[in-house]
């Protein structure tokens, strides 16, 4: 049978509001990250969402970086502020093909 919480919303609204995330107060409270989110929806409380916001690109110098100059991703990478690897998400959602390695 399952067991019944009564977590406080105060308290678990503040903290939350606070920084803590759902996992560290499930670990609080001994239940599961989901119950967590479930009661902070209960209180008012609209969640966090634990994916990276898109960073805004200027596909004009990433396009003349990779295909007219053709810097190696590192050094493109280094320029813009980013990974190589959104970089590669870049790249594939603009349809550009990769370039073939050099001999």
């Amino acid at each position: 049978m399952p067991r019944r919480l009564s977590l406080p919303c105060d308290r678990l609204c503040a903290m939350y509001e606070a920084g803590a995330t759902t996992i560290t107060l499930a670990r609080l409270y001994d239940c599961h990250p989901a119950t967590i989110a479930r009661y902070l929806r209960q209180c008012g409380v609209t969640l966090r969402t634990g994916r990276f916001t898109a960073r805004p690109f200027d596909e004009a110098l990433f396009r003349r970086l990779y295909l007219e100059e053709q810097l190696p991703l590192t050094r493109i990478a280094i320029a813009l502020n980013v990974s190589v690897g959104t970089l590669g998400n870049w790249r594939r959602r603009l349809g550009i093909p990769p370039r073939r390695r050099r001999a």
